[in-house]
């Protein structure tokens, strides 16, 4: 038996679930990506800057650092205070534990490699000193209420670390918690980071973080998530989590980067956390480190964070012609030795030339001597004799052999034998022969 009452009675429960629910909050969870996915509907393609944009290499010294520094893997962690956790005091304090990454700061060259903590939609604050491993973070201007923070490893350029392990993100609440001011746990939320210096130099450096947002691109059509990016009025899709380099005409002012996160189709997902803006301002000063095109071994140890290298001190001069070097070669084997082996060398070399010096010719006889008489005996077989008058010297002064020349000085020419026996010669106005000439003591006789 039909009831006519019970279709109405169905009816008015199905309105007044459809009006009720009407009024309730949608959250974007990780299912409002594909809500659509039953539709015949495409995801919206990506785009490559367009207009005055120009995506270009990064520096040189960027490339330097990332290099240098792939051989690190930061691992970066919350301590205190438990996610999700109330603080009751006027400050907050936030402690991290940072391993495998070198902080530091060079007062030249500028920030090395940091850690990075934004809480809601602050400025970022950046760290580059630790008690060890630790990090400890105290602000004291922070309203009563709801915040969320990320923290992240970063390069000396700002850029963050896209390793798992490498960037914490949590909310805390100060005194009380106050619903619907943060985005549900699960719910995606989109940080922008800024370039170290948050001034706008070029190249630009475009980069961001994405909270709980799904893998794409596993396979053709999957896209759920779009990152419209704006510049200066030009705008682009990226479909993928990687910081970007761009050039603009906009070279010396500032520059406002807009970053919204779109569901596959196009659509805003709770623009109220994912609409973000920030103003980068002029630059100004001196470029930093990383915006050289080239670092020394030296500049790129110190803003890495690794220990320099020991470099032995090098005197450079100009290289000298082939010519020159050979003449050097030269005189080093020409230099003369010691002096006192230059005068033994010169005694030997004396004493060499006397000892092969050949024997003088006998001397020919006086023309009163008769042919029975004794010959004359050579020099150098006669007894000493009385030293003659000044003007005629004496036979042992002939017969002394010539002091020693250094090695510095020219080795006398030999003389011609005729040339020897003249000055050997005795030149006496005496006759007779020379035995006739000498007392029995071997004195000579005086006239």
């Amino acid at each position: 038996m039909r009831r006519p009452g019970l279709k109405s009675i169905w009816a008015v429960l199905l309105a007044a679930v459809l009006l009720l629910g009407a009024g309730l909050p949608v959250h974007a969870r990780p299912g409002f990506f594909n809500r659509d996915s039953g539709s015949a509907a495409k995801p919206l393609p990506s785009s490559a800057p367009s207009g005055k944009l120009q995506e270009v290499a990064p520096p040189g010294a960027v490339q330097q650092l990332r290099q240098k520094l792939q051989q690190h893997r930061p691992s970066l962690r919350l301590i205190d205070p438990s996610n999700d956790s109330i603080v009751t005091s006027d400050a907050l304090e936030l402690r991290f534990e940072i391993d495998d990454w070198p902080l530091s700061s060079d007062p030249e060259l500028g920030l090395g490699p940091h850690v990075v903590l934004q809480i809601d939609n602050r400025a970022p604050l950046r760290m580059s000193e630790s008690d060890g491993n630790r990090l400890k973070v105290r602000i004291d201007d922070l309203e009563a209420g709801s915040h969320r923070f990320s923290a992240w490893a970063a390069y000396p350029w700002g850029e963050a670390v896209q390793a798992p392990g490498a960037s914490v993100q949590g909310r805390v609440h100060l005194w009380q918690k106050l619903q619907g001011t943060q985005p549900e746990r699960d719910a995606p939320w989109l940080v922008p980071v800024y370039p170290a210096g948050e001034q706008g130099l070029q190249p630009l450096l475009v980069d961001w973080l994405i909270w709980n947002a799904p893998l794409q691109n596993l396979r053709e059509g999957d896209g759920r998530w779009r990152l419209r990016i704006s510049i200066d009025g030009d705008s682009f899709l990226v479909d993928h989590q990687e910081a970007l380099w761009l050039k603009g005409s906009n070279s010396a002012g500032s520059h406002d980067i807009q970053m919204e996160l779109l569901n596959g189709l196009g659509e805003p997902i709770t623009p109220v956390f994912n609409n973000q803006l920030i103003h980068l301002k002029a630059a100004s000063g001196a470029k930093p480190g990383w915006m050289r095109p080239r670092l020394s071994e030296s500049q790129l140890a110190r803003l890495s964070g690794s220990p320099e290298p020991e470099v032995l001190e090098v005197v450079e001069s100009t290289p000298e012609p082939p010519q020159k070097t050979e003449e050097k070669q030269q005189k080093k084997t020409e230099q003369p030795l010691d002096l006192p082996q230059a005068e033994i060398k010169a005694e030997a070399v004396v004493k060499d030339e006397v000892e092969t010096k050949p024997e003088a010719a006998p001397q020919p006889k006086a023309p009163e001597e008769s042919d029975g008489q004794e010959p004359e005996l050579p020099l150098a077989e006669q007894p000493p004799a009385e030293q003659p008058p000044a003007e005629q010297p004496s036979k042992a002064e002939t017969a002394r052999p010539t002091p020693a020349t250094t090695a510095t000085e020219k080795p006398a020419e030999p003389q011609q034998p005729a040339e020897e026996e003249t000055r050997l010669m005795p030149s006496s106005s005496l006759g007779g022969s020379a035995r006739e000439l000498l007392n029995s003591d071997g004195r000579l006789r005086k006239p």
